[in-house]
């Protein structure tokens, strides 16, 4: 009898370590923690990136983290959306800094090579090569190689990553996020209501019809 009540105990104790484990996971991805509705204007005052192609029907918006490995694994829905007539799609840092030790730094560099006129092109660059500078004690000489990678200046590039106004635009859409309370990343929101990343080209495809 003793026997059953161990293994009763364990096999509870594995059930709920799971559940644990799943709710962490959904958190990380930013799929979980319910429905969000937002008004298209808060979502978007003061973004500092943007693309559409035509006319715009549809607004996305994706608050992502540049060193967050399901953000990379979303890239290619996001490319898809930046490319769909129709769409008009606002990017907006939300670096998990507690996790992720370099995500505020690499959105600088990408802040510092948009200001540059080479923001998404760098964006690619550094989800391509995500895992060789995401555990870098100091990814500065990295970043600068891939602005160098890109045709841009070495020397503007690292003054502007390390300028003000680049802390201060990472910092600007970081706050927005935490005023949103969002759980995670990727996060998108299709014109207001949050969207999980696996549904967010359906949605849109719906309301383009």
């Amino acid at each position: 009898m003793e026997n059953w009540k161990t293994i009763l105990g364990v096999f509870g104790a594995s059930v709920g370590l799971v559940i644990l484990m799943a709710v962490g996971l959904s958190k990380l991805s930013g799929d979980g923690g319910g429905t969000i509705k937002v008004p298209v204007e808060q979502l978007t005052e003061g973004a500092g990136w943007e693309m559409s192609t035509g006319e715009a029907k549809v607004t996305v918006v994706e608050f992502s983290d540049i060193q967050c490995p399901a953000c990379k694994e979303a890239e290619p829905i996001s490319k898809e959306l930046r490319q769909t007539p129709g769409v008009r799609f606002v990017y907006r840092h939300f670096p998990l800094f507690t996790i992720h030790k370099n995500a505020w730094k690499g959105g600088r560099a990408l802040e510092a090579a948009r200001m540059m006129g080479k923001g998404w092109e760098m964006m690619a660059l550094m989800f391509e090569k995500q895992k060789d500078w995401s555990d870098l004690a100091d990814p500065d000489g990295a970043f600068v190689g891939y602005a160098k990678e890109l045709g841009l200046a070495e020397s503007e590039f690292a003054e502007k990553y390390k300028s003000k106004e680049t802390d201060e635009a990472v910092g600007v859409d970081s706050a927005l996020g935490n005023r949103l309370r969002l759980s995670g990343t990727p996060t998108f929101f299709v014109n207001g209501e949050q969207v999980a990343t696996s549904f967010v080209i359906g949605r849109v495809k719906e309301l383009l019809k």
